[in-house]
């Protein structure tokens, strides 16, 4: 037998190069690659039915916050509205808390109304959930109890565990600023309407 034929002979099967360890692990990690595509997708798509809203009109709402009191758009005409939307299970809302919190003590209530939205109600979240939650929150602001019909006014109720996401509405009743995902103090000083912010 030739040294050739020796190799031929000694060499492994195309089924025999790769342990099925192997083609396992790189079943997963295709398999990963299409669902981090997949959400990359969808997160574009979402950005995107947030972002659209800038420029238009905000619906007519009557929602009721945590302690029963009823908001309504036409109550708040003249005064910009900042609608911060969150929710229970979101790690991201959490830290976004301090700079909420700046935001609340910055804002001039004169100009400015500031109101949480909370949205454990559509995703179904136990009442014990959302009262730790508000309790770690501690927002000193009115926060509203959102249905599904007050989700699908802005970015769909389907996707009301995205969050955090900001709207800023001005005195006339525009969405003025879309923010979708955590904002620091300064992203959201700077989108509210001039002149709506205390002096610092």
């Amino acid at each position: 037998m030739t040294a050739t034929q020796d190799d031929r002979a000694l060499a492994p099967t195309p089924a025999a190069r790769v342990p099925p360890i192997g083609k396992l692990l790189v079943g997963v990690g295709l398999a990963w690659g299409v669902y981090q595509l997949v959400l990359f997708g969808v997160r574009l798509w979402v950005d995107h039915r947030i972002e659209r809203s800038e420029g238009t009109q905000v619906v007519d709402f009557a929602v009721a916050d945590l302690d029963g009191r009823m908001w309504r758009t036409a109550d708040l005409r003249g005064r910009a509205i900042v609608l911060h939307f969150f929710r229970s299970h979101c790690e991201v809302c959490l830290a976004e808390r301090p700079a909420i919190e700046a935001l609340e003590s910055r804002v001039d209530p004169q100009q400015v109304q500031l109101l949480g939205v909370l949205l454990d109600r559509v995703e179904g979240y136990p009442q014990a959930t959302t009262e730790r939650t508000l309790a770690a929150l501690a927002y000193r602001h009115p926060i509203l109890v959102a249905d599904a019909a007050f989700v699908d006014a802005f970015h769909g109720a389907g996707w009301a565990h995205v969050t955090p996401v900001t709207y800023v509405i001005d005195a006339t009743g525009r969405i003025a600023r879309s923010l979708r995902g955590r904002q620091s103090i300064d992203a959201l000083t700077a989108a509210l309407p001039a002149g709506s912010s205390k002096p610092r």
